[in-house]
């Protein structure tokens, strides 16, 4: 990031890898669903939270970055704007997905089944319509905050 007289210039955030990430989330966590796979919600889970500490772990958006990019699969779509808000969100479903594959594991695979559901409809959203609901909520804590 660098500041120039009276505006900050954001890095630049590729939204091809973001994409790639909920795609990817989506087919495994429906996949696990569909052939009843615990262990594969809980792995995405992992996974998830691995890419919300740190980008470098962020196992999808490595695939494209590594693979998918340098391929000529897919191209960058890079947009001035800040990463954090898409970290915030992609904690909250790894989040979700931890207590839905406790739920699973547990014994409640109606509760685990509908909360890892709850994600793929929010990555879906976030695909398709490009609104993404836990960067929304991370603006409203922002912004909650910054009004005290």
């Amino acid at each position: 990031m660098s500041v120039n007289q009276n505006h900050v210039t954001l890095p630049g955030f590729d939204r091809t890898a973001l994409r790639v990430n909920q795609a990817a989330m989506i087919v495994l966590l429906l996949a696990a669903f569909v052939a009843n796979m615990p262990w594969l919600a809980a792995t995405t889970a992992i996974i998830m939270a691995l890419g919300a500490i740190s980008p470098s772990l962020a196992l999808f958006q490595r695939l494209y970055r590594d693979v998918l990019r340098p391929a000529g699969l897919l191209r960058p779509d890079i947009h001035q704007e800040d990463a954090a808000p898409h970290r915030f969100a992609q904690g909250m479903g790894a989040t979700v997905l931890i207590l839905a594959s406790l739920a699973l594991f547990l014994g409640a695979p109606t509760v685990g089944w509908a909360l890892a559901l709850l994600v793929v409809a929010l990555a879906a959203i976030n695909l398709v319509f490009g609104f993404c609901v836990g960067c929304f909520i991370f603006f409203q804590i922002q912004r909650l905050a910054h009004s005290r």
